[in-house]
């Protein structure tokens, strides 16, 4: 059975059922049955091919091939997963975080303004003209999340976003999800996450 619709259960935005993933005869994710009501943070915890980054894509509508029961109640359009490699676009920081809101037709300086108070927010206003070619593997990761938050998704995915990061990029990064009050969010890591970031974690593995 493969189901991926839309449904409404309480608050619950996201609910799975004996989901499982298979590549050949390889069973490459397996998930325990969960639910996640709006508003959650959520930790996405399991070892490097415990399926965290596929659980991800089914997610995020983009994988369709799999078995069991996968029901979330956010619009396609309404869901952002950044991969743990995130792709940065040729051009400056600024370009990358405004690239969303004008696909979204928001009025440039509108869009100007709200990626600025991201970059705030993720203490890199200094970088917003840099060339993401110049920019460090941390700092890499710091823009990808700040692109993602700027459109304060209604779901937001985030695949292992604190590799990478010394304290003070662990720090921005939580200053700036605490801002999407909107958003509900599940981080993934290999062992474990702050609990200042995450109300409860769901194990794979």
């Amino acid at each position: 059975m493969n189901t991926t619709h839309l449904t409404s259960s309480n608050d619950n935005i996201i609910c799975t059922r004996n989901l499982a993933v298979t590549k050949g005869d390889q069973v490459i994710c397996r998930a325990p049955d969960f639910t996640v009501s709006r508003g959650e943070r959520i930790g996405i915890i399991g070892p490097n091919g415990s399926g965290k980054s596929t659980l991800f894509r089914v997610l995020a509508q983009l994988d369709c091939e799999f078995t069991g029961e996968c029901q979330v109640t956010v619009e396609p359009r309404e869901r952002v997963y950044v991969h743990q490699s995130p792709y940065l676009f040729s051009g400056s920081v600024l370009d990358n975080i405004t690239y969303g809101l004008t696909a979204r037709s928001i009025p440039q300086t509108q869009r100007r303004k709200m990626a600025l108070q991201r970059l705030e927010q993720m203490e890199m206003a200094d970088f917003a003209n840099r060339n993401v070619k110049q920019l460090s593997g941390g700092e890499q990761r710091r823009v990808a999340i700040a692109r993602a938050c700027v459109l304060e998704p209604k779901l937001l995915l985030l695949d292992e976003p604190l590799a990478d990061l010394d304290p003070a990029g662990v720090h921005a990064v939580q200053k700036t999800l605490a801002g999407l009050v909107n958003s509900t969010i599940l981080i993934t890591a290999p062992i474990s996450l702050p609990f200042n970031f995450v109300q409860r974690c769901i194990e794979l593995g």
